[in-house]
């Protein structure tokens, strides 16, 4: 017991001790930055999404559906890839290959894994309740104390069940010649990842070189972009119109793209003390995304300009939207590295503002996003450099 206690903070020490190594190592103008450019950004939304809520009052207020429907589901929804992220971390960090020499039990393991899941949820938690509150107040809502709770819960639902799932799965990490076992080699996946610098892809992804892991994500993910995909064309040609499977294409396309970026090589020393350019390596780790994304577009594209052969200029346009934002999109991953999932938080944060602004000052506001994009391509050009 004593040594079980002993241990059950070691995970939360472990994330406390990355964030901490991870401040240390950003400079003091880039802290300032991030403080100083950031709070006043925030602030700013802030302050137009309470304007927004108080122009949509009636509306919100009214909205039986969307308070009966629309907010619990998206709040479990929100809850369990909360719960699925956050669950994951921990457990990565339980399992740690540098932990395998401490004398703990894999059921030790999930407890540590779950305890820290535990810890980082109760803010999350009380952050939601906190800002759904705020929201009813600010459109007038009755008890929106209660209204808070209720969101609260609903977050915990989603968080909870997802979690608990994820905590007591099974982990291949604690087996990996068993995951190592499991391969399905195809050549055609050798031949792309065979462009110099060889087998970045496959170690960007963590796989052997050449060969691709089956599992339930890639499955799933799959089965969403294949079912979108045909959505769209069925839409498009059941109405005659392009824009249906266009769009579909389009978000397939990125949603494609984001999922299989992997930028986590950029930060290798062996790559950075080689005579390899970062723009190099940086197209090399988008090649093979870019491939799949391109391929994931061109039957959604087909079928609209199948659809509507005049209108041949609307998939000519999203494919050329979609090459902009996986660009746009890869240097937000080769600037987070290895946190893909904040970098998607991102880069949909700064989608949806750029998007939102355009509306009250046009397309000018897409300058600005430009030059954030060009931004974080030099910090990052300059942190492959100089370490």
């Amino acid at each position: 017991m004593t040594n079980q206690m002993r241990h059950d903070r070691l995970v939360l020490i472990l994330l406390w001790r990355e964030l901490v190594a991870g401040l240390r190592a950003t400079r003091r103008r880039d802290l300032a930055w991030i403080a100083l450019g950031g709070g006043g950004l925030s602030a700013y939304a802030v302050a137009d999404i309470v304007v927004a809520l108080h122009a949509a009052a009636p509306k919100l207020r009214d909205g039986q559906l969307l308070w009966t429907l629309g907010l619990p589901l998206t709040l479990a929804v929100l809850g369990a890839l909360t719960g699925n992220a956050v669950a994951r971390l921990c457990l990565e960090r339980a399992f740690a290959p540098f932990l395998k020499a401490l004398p703990l039990a894999p059921g030790q393991r999930r407890h540590m894994a779950g305890r820290a899941t535990l810890a980082i949820f109760a803010p999350l938690d009380i952050l939601i309740a906190v800002l759904v509150g705020f929201a009813c107040a600010i459109i007038g809502k009755p008890l929106p104390a209660v209204w808070g709770l209720g969101a609260a819960i609903q977050f915990a639902l989603g968080f909870g069940t997802v979690a608990l799932w994820r905590l007591r799965r099974p982990l291949l990490l604690l087996n990996e010649a068993e995951s190592q076992a499991a391969l399905v080699g195809r050549p055609w996946l050798r031949r792309l990842d065979r462009a110099r610098p060889r087998w970045l892809s496959s170690w960007a992804w963590k796989l052997p070189v050449g060969h691709l892991r089956p599992s339930w994500k890639l499955a799933a993910a799959g089965l969403l972009l294949a079912a979108a995909a045909i959505l769209g064309a069925w839409a498009s040609l059941a109405g005659h119109r392009a824009g249906p499977a266009a769009a579909a294409g389009l978000a397939g396309g990125i949603l494609a793209f984001m999922l299989s970026l992997r930028c986590q090589p950029v930060a290798s020393p062996v790559l950075r003390t080689a005579p390899i350019g970062f723009t190099r390596v940086w197209l090399r780790l988008v090649q093979l995304p870019l491939q799949l994304s391109l391929a994931v577009f061109l039957l959604p594209a087909g079928a609209a300009l199948a659809a509507e052969p005049s209108a041949w200029t609307v998939p000519v346009v999203s494919g050329v939207w979609l090459l902009v934002l996986n660009g746009a999109y890869a240097v937000f991953g080769a600037y987070f590295l290895n946190a893909p999932f904040v970098a998607m938080l991102s880069f949909a944060g700064a989608l949806a503002y750029a998007s939102y602004e355009t509306l009250e000052y046009g397309r000018t506001v897409l300058i600005g996003l430009a030059a954030l994009v060009i931004f974080l391509w030099h910090r990052t050009r300059q942190r492959y450099r100089n370490g």
